[in-house]
């Protein structure tokens, strides 16, 4: 995919927030794409590097996985040029609070900025003149359905941002939340031979590598783990992928139904033909997506 999209974007355009640990910000493989990074943890909105700097792993291993730099050392992202947002919603101990995951999400969708459609044009995904993220990434899951939880998740797919969502290791025939939600593209996992893990959450829309994944981790390091959480960031980069090279050619970005529908097309379509609720619509391909969007 990358011979059209490697997620580098006209006026650096696409953007995607990774709502996690924070990400180690001096990281050789991400440090070029970190475009911002903000803490909202226990409420306390903080653009300190100190703060939104990874204490746990988690984050700099999905960012990695999004977008390491295609520079000859360590690992390679799916959108190895794409600028990524470091969104620090869960403290060091991996786990948080849904109330700042949804500040989190207030503040993918502001930017760097602070300010939600600074044009006043409507638009907001996809418009040069905003900096919100255009994808949101969550390898994050929770077993509660706050209401105040979904606004948010609505309030940012109303405004054309794909949303991206870990399903859960739980073993359960349903995802956690966010995505268990309507608007969020929920991801399983799969090994290296194409297999879903028990582990891995069914009722999913997509799924992605999520078995002995190697990526960035603090400290310039590397580690290899596994998780439904490993498996969301491939969605989220291919997204990417898609709204860059979509951009790139007509100038604007797809809507996030659009996007969707793309993924579920060009999917590897594994398990029973069609949708099933282990493979969802099949494991994401990068290639036939971007295929599919500048076609």
């Amino acid at each position: 995919a990358w011979s059209s999209s490697n997620g580098s974007s006209d006026d650096g355009v696409i953007e995607v927030a990774i709502l996690d640990t924070g990400i180690d910000p001096d990281h050789p493989d991400l440090k070029a794409n970190l475009k911002w990074g903000v803490s909202v943890i226990r409420g306390r909105i903080s653009t300190s590097p100190k703060d939104y700097k990874d204490k746990n792993g988690h984050g700099t291993h999905v960012a990695g996985t999004v977008a390491a730099l295609n520079n000859n050392i360590g690992v390679v992202g799916v959108a190895p040029a794409v600028e990524i947002y470091a969104i620090r919603v869960l403290g060091a101990s991996g786990s948080g609070t849904y109330g700042d995951i949804i500040l989190g999400i207030e503040q993918a969708l502001l930017g760097p900025d602070g300010v939600l459609d600074s044009d006043g044009d409507g638009a907001v995904a996809g418009d040069p003149d905003d900096d919100s993220a255009e994808v949101i990434s969550m390898s994050l899951s929770g077993s509660a359905d706050l209401s105040s939880l979904h606004s948010a998740i609505v309030t940012a797919y109303g405004y054309g941002v794909v949303i991206v969502a870990a399903s859960g290791n739980d073993g359960s025939a349903q995802p956690g939340y966010p995505a268990a939600y309507s608007e969020v593209i929920a991801v399983g996992a799969t090994d290296s031979s194409d297999q879903v893990p028990w582990w891995s959450n069914r009722g999913v829309e997509l799924t992605a590598p999520g078995v002995g994944v190697q990526s960035t981790y603090p400290d310039d390091t590397y580690n290899t783990l596994s998780g439904t959480s490993m498996a969301t960031p491939h969605v989220s980069g291919v997204v990417a992928l898609v709204q860059a090279a979509r951009y790139n050619i007509y100038g604007g970005v797809l809507q996030p139904a659009s996007v969707r529908s793309i993924l579920h097309s060009t999917a590897d379509d594994k398990g029973t033909q069609g949708y099933d609720t282990i493979y969802g619509y099949g494991i994401v391909r990068a290639d036939r997506a971007v295929g599919a969007a500048t076609s």
